[in-house]
């Protein structure tokens, strides 16, 4: 059996950006504060993130939210908080906006790829699904699991998503759909979490969430999933075959094999350099925080990877 594994290479060196502001003198309190609003479906491994910094800093306060995308963006536009986590950047008129109001110039960087999962109920055998069937499903246009290819479930389909404001509906409306609506039998179940337990419970059902809520955390190779739901392979074929479907592991969004693949940005207007916020913001892309990705997540680090395959007795 072959294993395959990620390992990240060397990193270059990050500058620091120096904002205006950043002479300012602070309390003790905002220099040590860690202030973010972040996409609630990112939640796993953000908070292994900032556990990891706060080990290294300990003095750091964190002060977190963790909420849909749409709601997390509204609060660092709204100066609320000064960072954010999303699946996208600043648009030209956010920044604007931002400088107008606040004077603040609006920072942003990549820091991960990630990959929305299809999951559905540990009875239901049918696992193979085309992007094409996909978007169908979701604009009401393929209503039964008689519709798909390959199925043998029978029954309507139910799809589940987290939050209507969340970052995984935007990503199928507007990167799947074309920006068409979203129709047929579809649910939202409020958090990451409740979407699992719901397909857990639900034959007929799909859960579409971020794929590093079902990670398998016994599984250093990150290479299979939480066992208590299946993992749905697609396929950018027409037609659906074993070899043509692939998983979101690791590997397979490395190659872009996988195809709902989508970038994740850290958003920043904090204006100051001598703070924990700035060290965060940089944390994420320096070596630390990019190790924690590549082996406690199955996101993938923005950092080149080396693929090596290694041959595993049984």
């Amino acid at each position: 059996m072959r294993t395959i594994h990620l390992l990240t290479t060397a990193i270059a060196g990050l500058m620091l950006i120096s904002c205006a502001g950043g002479s300012k003198p602070l309390d003790e309190r905002t220099m040590h504060t860690v202030d973010l609003a972040c996409d609630e479906t990112f939640r796993p491994i953000i908070g292994q993130e900032l556990r990891a910094f706060q080990a290294k800093y300990t003095d750091a306060i964190l002060d977190t939210t963790f909420l849909p995308e749409t709601d997390a963006l509204n609060l660092l536009l709204k100066d609320s908080v000064t960072m954010a986590i999303a699946t996208r950047p600043f648009t030209e008129k956010e920044k604007k906006f931002i400088l107008d109001k606040y004077r603040l110039v609006a920072q942003c960087q990549p820091f991960a790829y990630d990959a929305i999962a299809l999951i559905v109920n540990p009875q239901n055998p049918d696992t193979l699904l085309s992007v094409n069937e996909l978007r169908k499903i979701v604009t009401g246009k393929l209503t039964r699991w008689s519709d798909i290819q390959h199925a043998t479930t029978k029954g309507n389909i139910e799809v589940v998503f987290d939050d209507e404001n969340s970052s995984t509906v935007r990503y199928i409306r507007d990167s799947i759909c074309g920006g068409a609506a979203l129709k047929g039998n579809l649910k939202t179940a409020h958090s990451s979490r409740n979407v699992i337990d719901y397909v857990r419970h639900s034959r007929n059902a799909i859960g579409i969430i971020g794929v590093d809520w079902i990670r398998n955390i016994k599984d250093s190779t990150n290479l299979t999933f939480d066992q208590s739901v299946r993992v749905m392979s697609l396929s950018n074929s027409a037609v659906t075959e074993p070899d043509n479907c692939f998983q979101p592991v690791q590997y397979y969004i490395a190659t872009a094999d996988y195809p709902l693949i989508r970038q994740l940005y850290i958003l920043s207007t904090n204006p100051y350099t001598d703070t924990y916020n700035h060290n965060f913001y940089f944390y994420l892309t320096d070596t630390e925080g990019q190790l924690i990705i590549t082996k406690s997540s199955q996101l993938l680090p923005i950092v080149p990877v080396q693929v090596k395959q290694v041959d595993v007795n049984d």
